[in-house]
């Protein structure tokens, strides 16, 4: 005959007093059950479910690795076809209206309308600042393919601050595009070519000759952009070089724009 009930007794090894327990035979076949399921339960998630969470996990980080990179190839991909475009633009403005003078004087421009413009001495060499502000952006080395490439430097300068040509030349673009918003792009001869970027309102048209230090836009906020700011740029024999190495007033430690 099977007990209907089952007794458990605790005896200290110390002086203290016996405890009893008495349960019935189905509260402790229960109890039984109850416990061997959790422990049946822990063990199958032992063996079946913390191997999947952690090929999960690898899956994850595996996919996030794949998306970086992909971000990277996008953003390359978005740089050539900005360079694309832009040179497509220059290349259509200097065809129709410009051409190097072939009489071996670098600093001439000579114009379809057989109007020559004279520039003195360096005058079409980069060398003034457009606007006074904060460093807030250097230029990118362009060899570095883990980061997004940053042609040239943006200063930060409130909306509406003129903004000048940094040397005297023609300007060959001057509109809007997705990403440096209102651009100016002026051609210095001697290969040069400066751009100025996120401008609020231009003041220039294509084909118009500026010289060194005249107001060509007024800054601002357009396109691409986090902030008012300028984004500047020097290109030189069809590669994007580093403004800093021009312009010694750039004061790198306090990033300021003397």
């Amino acid at each position: 005959m099977k007990p209907s009930r089952y007794t458990f007794h605790i005896i200290p090894d110390h002086e203290g007093t016996n405890r009893r327990f008495s349960f019935s035979r189905n509260t402790v076949i229960f109890i039984l059950s109850t416990v061997i399921t959790i422990l049946s339960g822990l063990i199958f998630s032992v063996i079946f479910f913390i191997p999947k969470a952690l090929d999960q996990q690898r899956m994850k980080i595996r996919y996030d690795e794949v998306i970086g990179e992909r971000t990277k190839v996008l953003e390359l991909y978005r740089d050539l076809e900005r360079m694309k475009q832009m040179e497509l633009v220059v290349q259509k403005a200097l065809g129709a209206d410009l051409a190097v003078s072939e009489s071996g004087e670098g600093n001439l421009i000579q114009t379809t309308d057989d109007d020559v413009i004279n520039l003195e001495p360096f005058e079409n060499i980069p060398s003034l600042m457009p606007v006074k502000g904060y460093l807030t952006q250097e230029m990118y080395d362009n060899q570095k393919a883990d980061i997004r490439q940053h042609y040239g430097v943006d200063i930060a300068v409130p909306v509406g601050e003129p903004v000048m040509a940094s040397a005297g030349g023609q300007v060959v673009f001057s509109s809007w595009t997705p990403e440096l918003g209102n651009l100016v792009v002026i051609f210095h001869g001697n290969e040069y070519f400066t751009y100025y970027g996120h401008n609020k309102l231009l003041l220039v048209n294509q084909h118009e000759k500026v010289s060194r230090g005249d107001v060509i836009a007024r800054s601002g906020n357009s396109g691409m952009s986090s902030g008012p700011h300028l984004h500047f740029e020097i290109w030189k024999k069809g590669q994007a070089v580093d403004p800093l190495s021009y312009f010694p007033e750039l004061n790198k430690s306090n990033m300021s724009v003397d």
